[in-house]
């Protein structure tokens, strides 16, 4: 890898786009490992069946403000922008709010914020507990617990610098809980002086009891002459682990790519969709906004599956013209094959997904605050 002082230089970076803009006649996916090189490649069509719509059943279930969700047996989690309780936990089976949690405050078991990473798992009590993310610390809720005693108890509060060592960083951080001292991390894109629009590439943090290991598809910095953003939207995406915690996915939205890490090997595919942007696309227009749509924009796993939802309009018509909105649902296997696409109601506005892989049942919310579901089965034969 290349000094990182070395490619501060005004003639490293001349060079560099330089080079980018001439690479880009290559059709190979793997054009320049410097930006971006995985383990393996896999090239898909990720094109929905247009003839195919699912049914939204619209839910009896009243949560104000909601942002993200996330499933588990018959609990809907659902994080809000409410400060008295950032989250809200419904029962599925009687579409009643059971529990409030998660309030504002600096206490030991008050939250600045609620980020669900959509990961469940059991302490030895046999307590559901639910990986959350609050400000600069992993906040793991017991959901067990707080239901049964009616307030927020945790399992586990760590922040994020006694979690692991991250020198010269300020970006997000995004773990998930593996077992006891374990931990997957997604440490988002950073940079040193913003001034120098130069970027640091996200990186994966395997934290174990011996140590931590750091690796990512993406070994080299980026930069862009025409807007300081066009980093950030290469590389958003969500972080996803399998239940069985064998496999993690990065979801990348604007590059319609997904990461499928093996937690064992460290092994990184990367699958791709043939019509999807590559890194050229972005160095080769001044107008971001018309290339950043809402893509693979959310996602949820199961031990099968990964549920994606995606979008084909551009934010700006996103904005203005919302009644253009046709989301689609698209499923991969974790060996990164696509196994079935399907739209959603066109107009439909919805805004995140969470999937019962038990009963192949998804859930939604729409920019209304209406939730809806609807059954995945025939979509999974």
């Amino acid at each position: 890898m290349l000094n990182y002082n070395t490619m501060l230089t005004p003639n490293f970076i001349f060079v560099l786009l330089g080079l980018l803009l001439c690479s880009c006649g290559s059709k190979d996916v793997g054009e320049d490992p410097r930006f971006f090189a995985p383990d393996k490649f896999k090239v898909v069509n990720f094109a929905p069946d247009t003839t195919r719509i699912l049914k939204l059943e619209k839910l009896p279930i009243e949560v104000f403000g909601p942002k993200m969700i996330a499933v588990k047996d018959s609990l809907l989690v659902v994080a809000t922008n409410d400060r008295t309780a950032y989250g809200t936990v419904v029962n599925l089976n009687t579409y009643q709010n059971i529990l409030r949690f998660a309030p504002n405050g600096r206490g030991p078991n008050d939250f600045g914020s609620l980020w669900l990473m959509n990961h469940f798992f059991y302490n030895d009590n046999g307590d559901l507990i639910l990986d959350a993310i609050s400000g600069n610390k992993l906040k793991s809720v017991n959901l067990t617990k707080s239901i049964r005693e009616q307030g927020t108890f945790l399992y586990e509060s760590i922040a994020f610098d006694k979690l692991y060592k991250h020198p010269d960083y300020f970006g997000n951080t995004y773990p998930v809980t593996l077992g006891k001292d374990r931990y997957f991390i997604l440490q988002d894109i950073s940079y040193r002086d913003a001034r120098e629009n130069k970027y640091f590439p996200p990186k994966y943090i395997l934290k174990e009891p011996e140590g931590q290991y750091e690796f990512s598809p993406f070994p080299e910095c980026v930069t862009s002459q025409y807007e300081r953003n066009v980093p950030y939207s290469v590389y958003n995406s969500k972080l996803r682990i399998r239940p069985d915690l064998k496999k993690v996915v990065e979801v990348m939205s604007t590059m319609e790519c997904i990461n499928i890490i093996d937690i064992k090997s460290k092994k990184i595919l990367a699958v791709i969709d043939e019509q999807g942007r590559r890194f050229k696309d972005f160095y080769q227009t001044e107008d971001l906004m018309s290339l950043a749509n809402g893509g693979l924009y959310d996602a949820d796993v199961s031990d099968k599956y990964i549920v994606a939802l995606h979008n084909d309009l551009s934010i700006l018509d996103t904005y203005s013209s919302p009644d253009k909105l046709w989301p689609a649902i698209k499923i991969y296997d974790w060996e990164g094959n696509f196994i079935a696409g399907a739209k959603l109601p066109k107009g439909a506005r919805i805004n995140q997904i969470a999937f019962d892989g038990e009963k192949n049942i998804a859930y939604f919310f729409d920019a209304e605050e209406q939730f809806y579901r609807c059954d995945l089965s025939e979509l999974l034969k």
